[in-house]
């Protein structure tokens, strides 16, 4: 989805108390999470957020007393277990003025396994007024424990960002995928060889676009077969697999005998 496809999610007024947020670049992450942020706070009972209203000009003024973005210390290589306890002593706390506190912790994927387990500690006992917005470039990285318990939001670059080469395989390997055919996907996966790590991570990604648009066509439990195939997938290109091993995963998994 892209950040309109998140605002008319959000729009219900439905919030859960945790999200992932995955995909695109860093940048619109960072945007999908205040937007996040700003339904959070929003006063509105419907069209949340309104926009208007004084929790919303301040959430987009980024002067929020009850939303705030965590980052990893200055030189740190990672997301330490004291700044994540931190995080959870003043989770606990009332928020100021909206209904619900906000935070946000940018590059989620770098906690290292202790602070992860300060961050699960929360994510299983949340407080009601809290909401937790991870943003993370490689959720692989993240404990399974810590991902079921977000609710998952994946973003997706602009059509332009991506190589035509990098489409057309996405395409060739959707329509084999819906269609059943099982050397439809062989085939699909041998321009895979000669991909780049960048190109690698491209193709997951506009597979994992093309599922989400077309999630209709994928029933049953074809979609999520597919995501979570996508999903191994990243952390594979993460650890340089090379792209005749990651086409075979996705052969492997997505074939119907």
């Amino acid at each position: 989805m892209d950040i309109s496809d998140l605002a008319s999610r959000l729009s219900s007024g439905r919030l859960f108390h945790a999200y992932i947020v995955t995909g695109a670049d860093a940048d619109t992450r960072e945007r999908a999470g205040k937007l996040i942020a700003q339904a959070a706070v929003c006063q509105a009972e419907h069209g949340v957020p309104c926009g208007v209203c004084r929790d919303c000009v301040k959430a987009k003024k980024n002067i929020h007393p009850d939303i705030e973005t965590v980052r990893r210390e200055k030189d740190a290589a990672n997301l330490t277990v004291d700044v994540m306890r931190a995080l959870r002593a003043r989770a606990a706390v009332l928020p100021n003025e909206a209904g619900r506190g906000v935070h946000i912790i940018a590059e989620a994927d770098l906690m290292n396994p202790q602070a992860q387990n300060a961050m699960l500690k929360v994510l299983e006992e949340p407080p009601s007024h809290a909401v937790f917005v991870l943003l993370a470039d490689n959720p692989q990285m993240l404990l399974e424990t810590v991902r079921s318990r977000c609710e998952s939001v994946v973003l997706t670059p602009e059509e332009a960002v991506l190589d035509q080469k990098i489409t057309d395989i996405a395409a060739e390997l959707m329509g084999a995928y819906l269609r059943m055919d099982d050397l439809g996907l062989v085939k699909a996966v041998r321009p895979m060889d000669k991909l780049t790590k960048t190109e690698s991570f491209d193709l997951v990604t506009a597979l994992r676009r093309d599922a989400l648009r077309r999630s209709a066509e994928l029933t049953g439990g074809r979609r999520e077969r597919l995501l979570e195939t996508l999903d191994t997938a990243d952390g594979m290109v993460f650890a340089n697999m090379k792209g005749n091993l990651l086409g075979g995963y996705l052969v492997s998994r997505l074939c119907n005998i």
